[in-house]
């Protein structure tokens, strides 16, 4: 099994690769598996040519968010001060992409049009982040118009309890994932400014999360409403792993038998994802008969696990080492990882995607013990402290 030094050591061998083949002007660049007929067939065409000029160098703000956690988590673990620096490149590098109206632009083409409330709540987190250690008003005041942004025109759908947040400023599903991502921003703008108003939706959004899970503890992608059908079950294991540690941090940042409730449940339902070999299956209905290898999932997961083993709340407490010895036999000569394999049965995407490169990354560390620092100064005297 692997050891905390092996982590970081692939840690350190993935971030020399980011930095040598995406990194330009202080943000993250380069290709994405992207979404439509990209996801599902013309990415598998431009890994097997890869030797051609694609020309598809996106800036994801989740991608610079992702970046800016492992930088001060990297510096907090060394003292470099290289990694101060890049830190604070990034923070300053995604204020200037912020519009004026306190969004940030979608990068591929096919959702240009459209706001996602992913995107503006990574930026947040990145600016929050670098607050937290240097505390410029100019990052938090970016965080803020973000939030008044998201509030003001992206905004909610009701549920039966609670309400979910909308995942573009054009309303589609319930998609837990985002409600989840946006309580732990609202909480985390809490903590570093003791403001109140930054409270008034979270607790919604963790009625609907509670309402939504599912007996057997999984959180179900989307719920249907106006606007969308029902869609329980997509790439499950992956996304709720996501979940699962934005709620620990939750928990960590208000803590509430609420939430510890859903972890509970939510970590008997990931050790399902597990494959014999160390991997992340893809989905809840493959989990028994394979289907395509993505190595951040497999990362995801293992960083989730991680979390769960460390409260105690899993069955096989040696299934995250499991995931984690996957991944590092997977680690290509370069520090990079493959994108997947196995799609359709027999085909494979070998790109390098910096987006999912450095959420890979973060998770490495997260597995050494680095990257717990999202508690950001006390809240002001008086603001309320636990959950329902």
């Amino acid at each position: 099994m692997p050891t905390r030094e092996d982590l970081f050591r692939a840690a350190q061998r993935l971030y020399a690769h980011l930095w040598r083949s995406h990194l330009c002007g202080g943000l993250l660049r380069g290709p994405d598996p992207g979404v439509r007929l990209n996801l599902r067939l013309w990415r598998f065409a431009k890994s097997y040519l890869r030797f051609l000029p694609w020309h598809d160098h996106h800036v994801f703000m989740q991608s610079q968010g992702y970046w800016v956690l492992c930088n001060w988590a990297l510096h907090e673990a060394t003292a470099e001060s290289r990694y101060r620096k890049a830190a604070i490149q990034t923070t300053e590098a995604i204020l200037l992409c912020q519009t004026s109206a306190g969004f940030w632009p979608y990068p591929l083409p096919e959702r240009r049009h459209l706001v996602a409330t992913v995107e503006g709540n990574w930026a947040a987190i990145g600016l929050l982040a670098s607050y937290q250690r240097e505390p410029r008003k100019e990052y938090l005041d970016g965080a803020g118009r973000w939030y008044d942004y998201l509030v003001r025109r992206i905004g909610f759908q009701k549920h039966s309890s609670g309400e979910a947040v909308n995942y573009f400023d054009q309303p589609r599903g319930k998609v837990t994932n985002n409600s989840v991502e946006a309580a732990w921003l609202f909480l985390r703008l809490w903590r570093a400014t003791g403001d109140a108003r930054f409270l008034e939706h979270v607790d919604p959004l963790l009625d609907f999360i509670a309402a939504a899970q599912l007996a057997s503890g999984e959180l179900p992608y989307t719920l249907a409403g106006t606007h969308e059908k029902d869609r329980p079950h997509y790439l499950c294991f992956q996304y709720n792993a996501f979940q699962f540690l934005k709620l620990a941090w939750c928990d960590a940042l208000r803590p509430g038998a609420r939430i510890q409730s859903i972890l509970a449940k939510l970590a008997l339902f990931l050790e399902q994802g597990v494959q014999p070999n160390g991997a992340c299956a893809a989905d809840c209905s493959r989990c028994r008969r394979g289907g395509p290898e993505v190595d951040f999932y497999t990362a995801v997961l293992a960083a989730a696990l991680h979390e769960a083993a460390a409260r105690g709340l899993l069955t096989f407490p040696e299934a995250s080492q499991r995931c984690y010895a996957r991944l590092l036999d997977r680690q290509k000569p370069d520090g990079s990882f493959n994108f997947s394999e196995g799609d359709y049965g027999l085909l494979a995407d070998r790109r390098s995607y910096p987006r999912q490169q450095v959420m890979t990354l973060f998770h490495l560390l997260y597995g050494c013990g680095l990257g717990n620092g999202f508690e950001a100064a006390a809240p002001a005297a008086g603001q309320v402290t636990a959950s329902r």
